[in-house]
């Protein structure tokens, strides 16, 4: 009668350390991931038009990649890996309104901007022309 008592013990204190190593594992894989927080993002401009081009810089506290999005869409170029600390996109907003600028990298920074209908055409709105410092 002793045996078995002693094999239900030593099969319980079994399940026990293998619970508390699957923890453990668990507990090593995510921590990095879990620490991963962008703490910036802005745009390289004050005015924003529609079909101009733009830079949007996010800083990291990690070096996992990160994602960025308008309006909830994967801005094209996503994911970028930072470097230094920061990771920068070009953006090209397609139309005017309120635009919802984010980045992802284990959790989300966002920033509204508000994108204006081009009022001149040719390059001249996004800054390219010899009255373009007006736009930006």
């Amino acid at each position: 009668m002793t045996m078995s008592v002693d094999k239900r013990i030593a099969r319980r204190a079994g399940l026990g350390v293998t619970a508390l190593a699957a923890m453990a594992c668990s507990a090593a894989l995510t921590a990095p991931y879990a620490s991963a927080v962008p703490t910036g993002l802005e745009v390289n401009a004050r005015n924003i038009y529609a079909a101009c081009t733009y830079e949007i810089t996010a800083t990291y506290d990690h070096w996992l990649e990160a994602w960025f999005y308008d309006n909830g869409g994967i801005i094209k170029g996503s994911p970028i890996k930072p470097v230094n600390g920061k990771a920068t996109i070009q953006w090209t907003p397609k139309g005017a309104g309120t635009h919802t600028i984010s980045t992802l990298q284990g959790s989300a920074w966002e920033l509204k901007v508000n994108v204006l209908q081009p009022t001149i055409t040719g390059s001249a709105t996004c800054g390219a022309g010899p009255l373009g410092f007006l736009g930006s």
